[in-house]
């Protein structure tokens, strides 16, 4: 790592994530990535969910909440250090897209922030299912 955050690309970095797509989208992957999108994205929907309707009702639910942030939080970290490079960058919109989607009171704004992460895990999720055993 570079001392300004930046991420030095070596032979044993990850593939870009454009790379990775098109790689978990061919079509002897497609099951695989349907089925991690799935998993992928289902955790930032319940996370939304709980935090914007149920814990109101019985806050011993933020539980569930922050293993959602965390579960998505690290990949959204790790895919983030690839397309910017930066890790503070990384980290900074991890802050911002998670926070967003759970505390903003503004409805587009969470649901944006939603919309986000789920296509973040859901594809992150759905490329580790597909090319799993492969260099990604």
């Amino acid at each position: 790592m570079l001392s300004s955050g930046m991420t030095k690309h070596t032979k044993n970095s990850p593939l870009p994530i454009v790379t990775q797509v098109k790689k978990a989208f061919l079509k002897k992957n497609r099951t695989a990535t349907l089925a991690g999108f799935i998993l992928g994205g289902f955790v930032p929907l319940a996370g939304y969910t709980i935090a914007h309707t149920e814990v109101s009702v019985d806050p011993h639910l933020w539980v569930l909440v922050g293993g959602s942030l965390s579960y998505s939080a690290w990949t959204v970290i790790k895919w983030g250090m690839i397309a910017f490079q930066n890790t503070f960058k990384a980290i900074g919109f991890t802050i911002l897209a998670e926070g967003t989607m759970t505390f903003s009171h503004t409805e587009w704004l969470s649901v944006a922030g939603l919309v986000l992460l789920i296509v973040i895990n859901g594809v992150a999720t759905g490329t580790n299912l597909a090319l799993d055993g492969q260099k990604h």
